[in-house]
Order: C-alpha cells, then sequence, then structure tokens
C-alpha cells in the first residue's frame, strides 16, 4: 500500500465513524469537516515525507561538490551552489510517483494528457505547454521582450568592400541592459539573408560571409558576455545562462528587423557545444529565426535527458550540473535517475523550431555525446515536422572526427542554410546509422517455456533447458555459415583502427597490453585489447574477464561512466588486473570503431540479428583466449554493464567454456516488467536488437524465452546478478521474481552458493563497491 492509499483507508474509516455517531446534523458535518481537514494535512505531510526522502536519494547518487569544476560559476542570484539554492529555498523534488514516466521520449503530438494533435490550434496549445514546462524545470523563466531597445554605433569601418559595424543594444530597466554585436555587411544592393553566432565563432561567420551572408557576431559567449548582468537586472526571473545567452540573441534579433539591409525571413542562428545548446534554445523560443544549425551541443541540445544517463555513457544531469551549474535551473538535478519523469525532454524543445529549418549536427564519435540518442531526437522532433508539412526543413549530419569543428564540415553546414534559404539548389541526404532496426520473424512453432514448475532433478529440467536454448537461438536469428578463425599469434605489431585515436583507450599504468587487431584479430575479423597483469609469474596461467559496455554507442569500451569523473573503465580495468586478473575489452556491433559495420547489418543478414553477432563475438572471444598458453581456460569469466550484461548471459547460456557472469544492471523481464519499464520493446523496436521479439510488442507473456530462462541454462555455473533498487530501467519486483526463479534451477543442481542476487540502492551504473563485490564473487 503507498502512502497516499494508507491516507485514503485511514480516512475512509474515521468517515464511516462519524457517519454511525447519533448526533445533531449540524455537529455532524462539524466533525466531517474536522476529519477532511485532519485527512488532508496527514496527506501533506505524508507526500512530504516522500519527497524528503526522494531529496536524500538524490543527495546520494549525485555527484558532489561543485566547487571543484572550474567552469561552474553561481547557480543563482543568490546562491553560489546548487545546495545553497536548496536550502535558501527549500525546495524539495516533486513527488516522483504522482508523475507519469515516459521511458521513451515523450510522444511531441500526443498533449499532455495524451490526446492525439492533429489540428495546428491543438499544436499552438502544446508549444506554450512545452514553453512553460521547459522554463520551469530546466532553464527558468524569461521575461516578455524589453520593447526599449536601442543602438548605438560604435564603429563603422570599411574593410575592403566589406562594411563592418561594432554596435552596442542598450534595453530593459533604465536601458542598463546590453548586447554588443558586430555586424559585416557584403556588397550589394536589397536584403539579404543574416548568419548569426556567437563571438567565440567569429570564423564561421567569415566564411558565411564569402557567401553572401551578412553576419552577425554578438556577445553571448564565454569570452564575451553581456548577458551576464541580465541575472541582477531582472531578479524576478530565474532564467539560467544558457537561457539568458538565448534571450539576448533574441534582442539582436529585435535589432535586426530594424535594419532595412536585412531580409528578416532569412535569419539564421548558429552554435557550437555550449553555444549550440543557446542557439536552439534562441530559435525554439523566438519564431524570427528562420533556421538554426547547431553543433556538437550534446546534452542539453540534441541530446535527450533521458538516452543521457549513466548506461549512454554520454554527459548526464549531475555531471553537466556539477560541471557548468549555471547552464540549468537547479531544478532539473532533481531528475538524475529519474529522467523518465521529466515532463520535458529536448525532443519536445527542439519540435517548437518546426517548420522552420533545423541541422542537428555532431561526430558520432565524439566524447560526452550519444550519436544513437541524438538519432532518437531526430526521429521524434521530424514527426512534427512532417505533420507540418515541411519534412525537408529538418537535417541531420553526423561526422566523423573530433569534438572541434573543420572548415569543411562548418561548409556543408551552410550548403544545408543555401539550400533552404532557396539562395541554391544542393543536395543534402539524412545520414543515419541506427534507423533500421531489422524485420520481425514468423512466430517459432514452438512453444514457450515457462520456468513454472517444480523439476524433480536436472534430469527432468534437461527437456526444458534444450527448448530454452532453442527458442533463445530462434530470437537471435539465423547464423550466417562460418569457419573457425586462424590462432591468435602474440607479439605481432600492433596496427588500431584510426577511430580509436579520437576514442582513446582505457590506460592502465603498469598493465602489459596485447592488441589483437586487424592483422592479428579474433573472430571474424575482431579486433580487441587483453590488458593483462604486467608482474605475473611466467608459469602462473592468468584467470581473464571478457568486458562487455554499456550502451556507449559513441565510444565502446572506450569510456564508463565515472561518478567522480574520469575515465571509469581505466579505474574498472585497473582494479581488476590489480587482483591478477587479464582483460580482454571488444567494442560490440554498432558501438565506436564498429558505428559503420552495424549501420548495414539488416541489408546484409536480413535473418540473424543484432544481439546474435554481439553473442557470436563473446564466443569468438572464449574461442581466442583458449589459444592462449597463460590464460587459465578454466577461469573465463564475463562482466557485462547494462546492454553488455544481457549479452554476456545470452553467451554464458549458450556456451558452457564461459565458468561464470557478473551481470550489472543488465535486464529486466521482457513477459512480466510494468509497461513503464518498456523492457521487451527497448530490445525490439528501440534499439533493434532482436527484431523478433517485436511480434510480441502487444502480447509480451507470451516471448518464447525471458531472462528467467536463460539465466536457468548458466546453472551450475558462477552467476553474480546486481540489480540496483534505484535503476529505472528495471521492474525491481519483476526483477526479484525472475531470479526466486532462478534459484531454483541453481538448487536442482545443488549449487546455490554459486549464485548470487544484489539489489544495492544504486542507479545504473557499475559502482566501486560494486567491482569490489565482483571480484570477490570471482575469486570465492
Amino acid at each position: 500500500m503507498t502512502g497516499n492509499e494508507a491516507v485514503f483507508y485511514k480516512y475512509a474509516d474515521r468517515r464511516n465513524m462519524a457517519a454511525q455517531i447519533d448526533m445533531p446534523r449540524a455537529g455532524g458535518v462539524f466533525i466531517l469537516l474536522l476529519l477532511l481537514i485532519s485527512a488532508g494535512s496527514l496527506r501533506a505531510q505524508t507526500v512530504t515525507d516522500k519527497r524528503k526522502k526522494f531529496l536524500e536519494e538524490i543527495l546520494s547518487i549525485n555527484t558532489p561538490n561543485e566547487h571543484r569544476f572550474p567552469i561552474s560559476r553561481r547557480v543563482s542570484l543568490l546562491d553560489s551552489t546548487w545546495k545553497d539554492w536548496q536550502a535558501r529555498t527549500g525546495e524539495l523534488p516533486p513527488d516522483f510517483d504522482n508523475m507519469p514516466s515516459h521511458p521513451f521520449l515523450p510522444e511531441p503530438l500526443l498533449d499532455e494528457k495524451g490526446r492525439k494533435i492533429s489540428t495546428r490550434e491543438a499544436w499552438n496549445a502544446r508549444r506554450d505547454w512545452i514553453k512553460k514546462e521547459f522554463q520551469h524545470w530546466v532553464s527558468g523563466s524569461i521575461p516578455p521582450a524589453p520593447g526599449n531597445v536601442k543602438a548605438q554605433v560604435l564603429s563603422d569601418r570599411m574593410e575592403g568592400k566589406v562594411r563592418v559595424q561594432m554596435i552596442r543594444l542598450q534595453f530593459g530597466p533604465q536601458g542598463r541592459a546590453r548586447m554588443t554585436l558586430e555586424l559585416m555587411i557584403p556588397p550589394g544592393a536589397g536584403a539579404r539573408p543574416v548568419y548569426m553566432t556567437q563571438w567565440t565563432h567569429r570564423s564561421w561567420a567569415q566564411l558565411a560571409l564569402r557567401r553572401g551572408y551578412i553576419t552577425c557576431v554578438y556577445a553571448a559567449a564565454d569570452g564575451m558576455d553581456d548577458t551576464e548582468a541580465y541575472q541582477a537586472l531582472y531578479p524576478e526571473y530565474d532564467f539560467s545562462l544558457l537561457m539568458r545567452r538565448a534571450w539576448g540573441a533574441s534582442r539582436v534579433v529585435d535589432y535586426l528587423f530594424t535594419r532595412k539591409e536585412i531580409d528578416t525571413a532569412r535569419i539564421a542562428v548558429t552554435g557550437h557545444s555550449r553555444n549550440g545548446k543557446q542557439s536552439l534554445w534562441a530559435a525554439a523560443f523566438d519564431d524570427r529565426i528562420a533556421a538554426v544549425v547547431t553543433s556538437s551541443c550534446g546534452t542539453g541540445g540534441i541530446t535527450p535527458f533521458r538516452y543521457s544517463d549513466p548506461q549512454y555513457c554520454n554527459q548526464t544531469i549531475d555531471d553537466i550540473c556539477a560541471n557548468a551549474a549555471h547552464w540549468f535551473h537547479p531544478r532539473l538535478r532533481f531528475f538524475f535517475g529519474r529522467e523518465d519523469r521529466l515532463p520535458v525532454d529536448q525532443n519536445l524543445l527542439l519540435s517548437l523550431i518546426a517548420p522552420r529549418a533545423l541541422l542537428m549536427h555532431y561526430s558520432i564519435v565524439e566524447r560526452q555525446l550519444n550519436p544513437w540518442a541524438n538519432e532518437q531526437c531526430y526521429q521524434s522532433v521530424k514527426k512534427v515536422y512532417d505533420f507540418l508539412g515541411k519534412a525537408d526543413n529538418i537535417g541531420v549530419f553526423p561526422r566523423m572526427g573530433e569534438h572541434a569543428v573543420t572548415t569543411r564540415d562548418l561548409e556543408r553546414c551552410l550548403d544545408f542554410l543555401d539550400d533552404r534559404f532557396s539562395r541554391r539548389k544542393l543536395h543534402w541526404e539524412n545520414v543515419l546509422y541506427y534507423a533500421n532496426t531489422g524485420t520481425p520473424a514468423e512466430r517459432p512453432p514452438v512453444k514457450p517455456v515457462f520456468l513454472s514448475a517444480r523439476y524433480s532433478d536436472t534430469t527432468a529440467f534437461k527437456p526444458d533447458k534444450q527448448r530454452i536454448l532453442h527458442n533463445l537461438q530462434w530470437l537471435l536469428g539465423e547464423e550466417p555459415p562460418g569457419v573457425c578463425p586462424a590462432r591468435i599469434t602474440p607479439g605481432l605489431p600492433s596496427r588500431q583502427d584510426w577511430i580509436s585515436s579520437i576514442t582513446g583507450r582505457p590506460q592502465v599504468p603498469g598493465a602489459r597490453i596485447i592488441h589483437l587487431t586487424p592483422y592479428n584479430s579474433m573472430g571474424d575479423h575482431l579486433s580487441g585489447m587483453l590488458y593483462c597483469p604486467a608482474d605475473t609469474a611466467a608459469h602462473k596461467k592468468m584467470p581473464v574477464i571478457i568486458y562487455l559496455h554499456q550502451y556507449a554507442y559513441a565510444h565502446g569500451f572506450a569510456f564508463g561512466y565515472n561518478k567522480d569523473g574520469g575515465n571509469g573503465n581505466s579505474k574498472l580495468f585497473r582494479k581488476l588486473i590489480e587482483k591478477g586478473y587479464a582483460v580482454l575489452a571488444i567494442d560490440m556491433l554498432g558501438f565506436g570503431t564498429r558505428i559503420e559495420e552495424g549501420k548495414y547489418f539488416y541489408e546484409r543478414y536480413p535473418q540473424w540479428s543484432k544481439m546474435g553477432k554481439m553473442v557470436n563475438d563473446v564466443k569468438a572471444c572464449v574461442d581466442a583466449l583458449t589459444g592462449f598458453d597463460d590464460i587459465d581456460h578454466q577461469r573465463i569469466y564475463v562482466l557485462g554493464n547494462t546492454i553488455g550484461g544481457s549479452v554476456g548471459l545470452m553467451a554464458a547460456a549458450e556456451d558452457e567454456r564461459i565458468a561464470g557472469v557478473a551481470a550489472v544492471a543488465a535486464f529486466s523481464p521482457w513477459r512480466s516488467s510494468n509497461r513503464q519499464y518498456e523492457s521487451l520493446r527497448t530490445y525490439s523496436d528501440l534499439h533493434g536488437f532482436l527484431p523478433a521479439l517485436r511480434g510480441y510488442a502487444e502480447k509480451p507473456g507470451e516471448a518464447p524465452v525471458d531472462f528467467g530462462e536463460i539465466l536457468s541454462c548458466i546453472a551450475p555455473r558462477k552467476l553474480l546478478v546486481i540489480a540496483p533498487s534505484l535503476d529505472r530501467h528495471a521492474d525491481a519486483q519483476a526483477v526479484r521474481r525472475t531470479m526466486n526463479n532462478v534459484e531454483e534451477i541453481y538448487q536442482l543442481y545443488n549449487a546455490p552458493q554459486q549464485l548470487e542476487f544484489q539489489t544495492p540502492a544504486e542507479i545504473n551504473r557499475l559502482s566501486d563497491n560494486m567491482i569490489g563485490q565482483v571480484l570477490r564473487f570471482f575469486a570465492g
């Protein structure tokens, strides 16, 4: 019974008591009124206590101490840090239990009551709601347009044929707010389009100037920021730094509308990284901006908060709100670990720009981004463009490279603007890496297998085990015929994939590294890195752990989430190696160096599945390891985190050479998870790992196999399942029921000590404490 339900039943009991008392009607009404007041007070107290409990959890999982980050500034006019703000205001997290969960992105074309939007009037109402909610939870509130913008020309000169003006705008209370801008006006008659960007990107404006744009560089960037003063000038508005800069950009637009040289129907704004965020925010809240090109803007830009938690290995809410606490409203930090409860997300913000031109530009392998998450945002926002009849006005431009932008990238972005502004006709193609999620196969001829019966012994379980493995193989798809790979030859020269020079790899001081590279590969040309203890005696055989990473689409195993900053996998590998384990790490299909390999997978292998290929690659790792003389072939283990845990569990079920598995935040049952977790559709639709599951989306209880059955096939080998109690992706009760069934199978094998199930008060990340538990378990 929930707290609210308990209050209701207490109130109902008291109401019944009052009805049974023999008293004058007026007295009865008075007493009933007292009971109502008492019940309401008790309910409020219960909700407040619950919200205080939420705050305790938030403080326990959030990155602490903003002061250690040099980027951070004051989070508000009155507060230096987030904790200062919370202490001063006394604001508590919302009652998450009374907020709807949207594990996938909130649908832009459904209103807040879940009704389909089919008219422009309904869409305009939706837009108003999004703006209101975004200001409350993410950006802070903005003042209305001041209406008193005045311009002072500070300098006016000619550079060759280009007129260059430095201008200061003054507006707001007593005209004390300012915005400095530089206009570069090429020669020619008639009104021309404008290319706006921040002071940091003046060289970008120079490229646009060559194409005949009037360029405008404004002072809303770290190097020169006139918007910082707005915080004190508008104390009744709590807009964050990014929103102050976005609002400042609109004051520039106010001025541009007064200039006869400007084609006010073709004003574009662009920016990179944090400036890319503010450019999006400016265009979302100012319909006069006709186009926006955002570059590598990440979390809070085109990367949704829902896909920015630890398992996605990009910048999380707790990290960005500690590293740059002043960029967002302090309320946003309440949602770390509960991103699915956030009423709005970045896809809704970007939908406000429709039907105007929008280009999403980023590198698919840069740090702190996730290309899959960006594509999910694009696909969601495109629905609004389709609805408004302007499907061609939204573009996506993924590139391969560092975070910094090159001239070739900028020229391509200008091509997009030229095309959308009808300045010249240029071919544009939106390149997507994750659009094909496969085609569902027909339902299998066999019935699903359930671990519901009591088996008398392992012989009685064996037929079901065979059926489980048969059904699992059907889900994984039809593996194409292949042959055994050549034996690994230690000591060959290493030639790493060039992408590794961008993503990096975990650095482990003192470790001996064997590069399994294109000239010395595993399986079907599979690369990896084998980290070995440097001081292992020649006669001692090493146990080895195959590490399978999270949903780290940009980096593969290069990075892992680390609460304290830095590369979490470097820390993880060091701890494993210090205990005498070798670590073999690979990028799974579609991740890191293998993004392009995964792009056309279903065109190449329509009968297979990406999950089937990932499981096959783990088996290839085992094949390779058995060829090393200094590896203990009886102690080959798998450690998998989130999706890596799912892959490891399936691989171990099929390959008995794997001596044990430790899986962290690895699954939520497909059949029995509450629909708020969308477990089955996560594998079938969202990521396209198992297309065959898609046929069971409406009837998940009929899925041919589930994790309980898969885990049972690992018995009696070592199995450690760590299911963090605060993991928002997992139905904790369903996971526990599954593990109870698996425990019965381990009892059947008389091996209960080989199974361990833990539910720490954590979210979906591999903590230092969990690493210790993994080491203890494998050593036991």
